[in-house]
């Protein structure tokens, strides 16, 4: 049988990423549980139920990337790419007759953590684009530039902003409410997103990430007011996890 090998490398970060990750993965899973068929949804805990006998604690390489071409197309073979992970915890579940309870497990494990990475702006690697491909540092600050209030705040890593940052504001929400106010934003973005399969998807997030590496680079200065906008990107992508993940079940479980 067909094993999955989940990558352990862990990278602190000052905002405890791991902490913030646990949010998005558990807003992201209430968005797709709503979402989710009957019949998808009992399966779904049924395979999950199996974390009593099989503990598991998810990490990622930070260089762990779903890597596209020039024209933005996921041709992907490496295991290590975060899409092919995605489309073999895919195949186990949907021949899942085929494969132990433990592998089910895994394999719904990794499908849950992997889809909230895919839609991180930060994993997503492009042809062409270098900082795409790397982590990078930056400078951030609060407060519009050449205003009283304008301070630096020090040195922030691309992957921490995507990762931590965001989630760091809403530290005292409960992983429902995040979710409540997500999908209540983005809601009208569902069943469009829900369409297609994971490379397609892999080729619209890739379109949504390509400007920001037209203009994010080492040592930039990032103020508060783009940062906001950037926000958004994250919330919808977030969201939008949420309701592939639930398009995925739904397919798998007819």
């Amino acid at each position: 049988m067909k094993r999955l090998v989940l990558m352990v490398a862990f990278v602190a970060t000052i905002f405890s990423a791991q902490a913030w990750t646990g949010l998005l993965n558990k807003a992201s899973y209430i968005i797709a549980k709503k979402y989710m068929t009957p019949q998808a949804l009992a399966e779904y805990d049924r395979i999950w139920a199996q974390h009593k006998s099989v503990e598991m604690k998810w990490t990622l390489d930070k260089e762990a990337r779903a890597m596209l071409n020039a024209d933005l197309q996921s041709v992907a073979t490496d295991e290590k790419d975060i899409v092919v992970r995605i489309e073999k915890a895919i195949e186990v579940l949907r021949n899942r007759a085929n494969y132990s309870d433990k592998e089910q497990f895994v394999a719904l494990f990794e499908l849950k953590h992997l889809i909230v990475e895919l839609h991180t702006m930060s994993r997503i690697g492009i042809e062409g684009e270098p900082y795409s491909q790397h982590d990078f540092e930056f400078t951030w600050t609060a407060g519009k530039e050449g205003s009283k209030k304008y301070e630096k705040r020090g040195k922030m890593t691309w992957s921490k902003l995507w990762s931590s940052n965001f989630c760091y504001w809403h530290q005292a929400w409960s992983s429902e409410y995040y979710a409540y106010d997500i999908d209540l934003r983005f809601g009208k973005l569902r069943e469009e997103a829900m369409k297609g399969d994971v490379r397609n998807w892999t080729h619209q997030i890739g379109l949504r990430a390509k400007p920001l590496y037209e203009w994010a680079k080492p040592d930039m200065v990032l103020s508060n007011e783009p940062r906001l906008n950037l926000e958004d990107v994250h919330l919808e992508m977030v969201g939008t996890a949420g309701y592939r993940l639930a398009a995925i079940m739904n397919t798998i479980v007819k």
